[in-house]
């Protein structure tokens, strides 16, 4: 049983986090960085990462496959610099040779 009511806090606290990544339209980008941030922060949990750390990560993963994604969160919940949106994330090895197979 304790786990369950450990399940429900983490439940409880990302609900909580997500209020402060607005919803986007069906199937738009910014969605999909509130189904990252989810599953980085459920995952960041367990590792004792920062909801900073959890967030950055899954905007550093979004923009793998979308590099001139501007995410839309609140900056002072998140704490997360101004410049957030300059920020280039490079790509990581597997995804630049899966890029040089394509072409």
């Amino acid at each position: 049983m304790g786990l369950t009511m450990k399940i429900e806090e983490i439940n409880r606290i990302i609900r909580f986090e997500l209020e402060y990544i607005p919803k986007g339209s069906k199937g738009s980008n910014q969605n999909k960085l509130r189904f990252y941030y989810n599953a980085y922060r459920r995952r960041g949990m367990a590792k004792g990462k920062s909801r900073e750390e959890c967030l950055k990560d899954a905007i550093n993963r979004l923009r793998e496959d979308h590099p001139n994604f501007n995410p839309t969160f609140d900056k002072k919940f998140f704490r997360m610099p101004e410049n957030l949106h300059t920020q280039v994330h490079k790509k990581g090895f597997f995804k630049r040779l899966l890029d040089r197979i394509k072409t």
